[in-house]
């Protein structure tokens, strides 16, 4: 039997041995709750939130779990308010939704910025790394990714679009603040509206034509009451996304964490948003081929009339940033050039 400091010295031998034993303390979970206004089987949840988010769970070796809601908690253009309040600790948002927030931001949202969603999503990223630091407009929240979506159409439910006149008179659905100007400037009337909204509009009349990519129009039920789509070679407009962590949650996580999260996002969201889109556009043409959806292709030199109509939004753009202190016309050019090097249609030497 031990007796004294042999008794202390045994007794601390079987604690390090029933320690070393049960294998080290399980690392503490963090759980980070995920806004989502879209529904569960929308594109944004099942082909960017969700393989992120999982993405991010494995490469923290479980200490980060994120719960995606499945309840809107208000409208889109709330979203950003409630990162940063910290009602939600991740969530995301159309850049537009929230007209003169994010004005600089919305660079890649002008005119013929983006020719398909790689090409829109990587320059949303990369100019935003390069230059929003500059920007202000993010306070409050730690953006790690921005994307775009795909070329969006003009789908009507009565007669075509087939030269810029044709806008004129008409009620537009425009999902952001961007769009509105452009179809105002093209003679349409913009009816801005998120899209959850958008089907009962255009089921109503309340709207004539709605400015969404192909995907859209499928997921939202709007196909059936569409009989004209006109497509216009170089995306007349995309709209961008912001994905953003509440600021103190953000530096309440370890490096481990952080870094974690970091490896997954920017470019890499920029590139689920280029595979989401490009897939879902299929989904959607084919929604409408079988609904018998006429298709039309704008003609070059209407594409070039619009680019005339349309200068004045960059300009604008452009001016707005020098009044800020910065170099518009190098954010400008330094964006549509990344467009144009990641463009998803593009000639390559490979067989």
């Amino acid at each position: 039997m031990l007796t004294g400091k042999k008794t202390v010295v045994g007794v601390v031998l079987l604690l390090v041995i029933a320690v070393g034993s049960a294998g080290p303390l399980a690392a503490e979970t963090t759980v980070l709750r995920v806004g989502n206004w879209v529904p569960g089987f929308h594109l944004i949840t099942k082909a960017i939130l969700e393989p992120w988010t999982q993405a991010i769970e494995k490469e923290s070796a479980g200490t980060l779990k994120f719960e995606i809601m499945t309840s809107a908690l208000g409208r889109p253009n709330t979203y950003w308010d409630l990162v940063v309040d910290g009602t939600i600790d991740v969530g995301w948002g159309v850049s537009g939704h929230n007209p003169g927030r994010f004005t600089m931001t919305q660079v890649v949202d002008l005119p013929f910025m983006s020719p398909d969603p790689w090409a829109g999503s990587a320059a949303m990223w990369l100019t935003y790394a390069k230059y929003g630091h500059l920007y202000g407009e993010h306070k409050g929240a730690k953006v790690v990714g921005l994307y775009a979506h795909s070329n969006p159409n003009l789908n009507m439910r009565d007669e075509a679009v087939l030269k810029a006149g044709d806008l004129k008179g008409k009620k537009i659905r425009v999902g952001g603040n961007m769009t509105g100007k452009m179809v105002s400037m093209l003679g349409g009337t913009p009816v801005q509206l998120p899209p959850t909204e958008a089907q009962q509009a255009m089921a109503r009349g309340v709207a004539d034509g709605i400015t969404f990519p192909a995907e859209s129009i499928a997921v939202f039920k709007i196909t059936p009451v569409i009989k004209n789509v006109t497509h216009i070679p170089g995306g007349l407009y995309t709209d961008t996304f912001w994905m953003a962590i509440n600021d103190a949650k953000w530096k309440s996580l370890t490096d481990q964490q952080q870094q974690a999260i970091l490896k997954h996002s920017g470019l890499g969201i920029a590139m689920l948003a280029g595979w989401a889109w490009t897939n879902g556009d299929n989904v959607g043409m084919a929604d409408m081929n079988k609904a018998g959806v006429k298709f039309h292709t704008l003609s070059d030199s209407e594409v070039q009339n619009m680019k005339e109509t349309l200068q004045p939004l960059i300009d604008e753009w452009i001016a707005e940033a020098n009044k800020r202190g910065l170099k518009g016309q190098e954010i400008y050019d330094y964006a549509k050039s990344m467009a144009h090097e990641y463009r998803a249609i593009r000639k390559v030497n490979v067989p």
